[in-house]
């Protein structure tokens, strides 16, 4: 069952420390930092950690090669649709995520993200015999529910940020629909116009009202404008700055009253801070600001860009939900 914690501004709790294999300055990820600049080594590292992710993934009935292939042809000619050439990508967005030289920004990163949200969703409960769409299922209705509480008037109107394919995009439209018994309005936005192509593709109904390619820190929509607005497995990929400035973007977003909710990893998770080293190295490999992460003070962040009220939840044994109030 999930464990909700309110967070007092006057009583906020440090900062679980990183987990030893994340914290530069312990010997585990001192070491890890150093092989891991052996850019030879840390090719290396990128290949034994897809070969893996996508091993496991067959494995567990998930047709990531097939799947991959299916979407990039569906999902190219709608890439000038999700391209906005007036967006300017920031430097961070250019590092190599998940073992893709080029980041999010190349298709292979798009046509595969459905895929790893899948298989992430099955690692969540690794002793249980679960389809994928039942992992699935289960980590967002968590989610969901961790959310719930802090919603104390009606949403009329969403924004998932990095909001990748729409994953969770799609489950928080169809949660949303049946909590107020409405259609309620709900957007998508990410820097990466694959991602966005992909996410056209999974939502041939056009349930999504809109699917923005802008930055989160900087989306240029209107103020005041959102109710909810949620990062789901976001701010792990973000540089500390960047996380700053996309919850005082967030907080110029939301209505008075509103709520943002992150979800992410969750620091105090038994299951991370115990990683074996080889995994802990392969994550690494693939996760460039994870220290960055692990570091951040988030409910502390949260209070610093205007939010009051933060509730923390861990919905599942690897993750947990910030959730706060404008």
């Amino acid at each position: 069952m999930a464990q909700a914690q309110t967070i007092a501004p006057a009583q906020s709790p440090a900062a679980a420390p990183p987990p030893n294999w994340v914290a530069s300055r312990h010997p585990l990820g001192w070491l890890i930092d150093r092989l891991l600049a052996v850019e030879p080594l840390r090719q290396l590292m990128f290949l034994q950690a897809r070969r893996l992710i996508i091993r496991t993934a067959e494995r567990r009935g998930i047709a990531w090669r097939a799947r991959r292939q299916e979407l990039q042809q569906q999902a190219e000619p709608l890439l000038a649709l999700s391209t906005d050439p007036a967006v300017a990508t920031p430097p961070y967005y250019r590092a190599r995520f998940h073992a893709y030289d080029a980041g999010n920004l190349c298709w292979a990163a798009a046509c595969e993200a459905e895929q790893a949200t899948a298989s992430m969703a099955l690692r969540v409960w690794p002793s249980e015999t679960l389809e994928p769409e039942q992992a699935q299922e289960r980590l967002r209705q968590a989610i969901f529910a961790a959310i719930a509480p802090s919603l104390t008037g009606p949403v009329h109107r969403a924004l998932d940020i990095g909001c990748s394919v729409g994953v969770g995009t799609l489950a928080l439209k169809a949660w949303l629909d049946r909590r107020e018994g409405t259609d309620v309005t709900v957007e998508g936005l990410d820097l990466s116009p694959q991602m966005l192509a992909v996410a056209r593709v999974r939502d041939p109904e056009g349930r999504i009202r809109a699917w923005h390619h802008a930055a989160a820190e900087a989306t240029g929509l209107p103020a005041a404008d959102f109710d909810l607005i949620t990062l789901q497995f976001v701010c792990h990929e973000l540089p500390a700055s960047a996380t700053r400035a996309v919850l005082a973007e967030a907080d110029r977003l939301l209505r008075p009253g509103g709520v943002v909710a992150l979800v992410d990893q969750d620091p105090d998770s038994d299951v991370i801070r115990r990683l074996p080293a080889p995994i802990a190295t392969l994550l690494k490999s693939t996760e460039p600001y994870l220290e960055d992460y692990f570091g951040l003070d988030l409910p502390a962040a949260l209070e610093q860009a205007g939010f009051s009220d933060v509730r923390r939840v861990a919905c599942d044994p690897r993750h947990r939900v910030l959730v706060a109030t404008r």
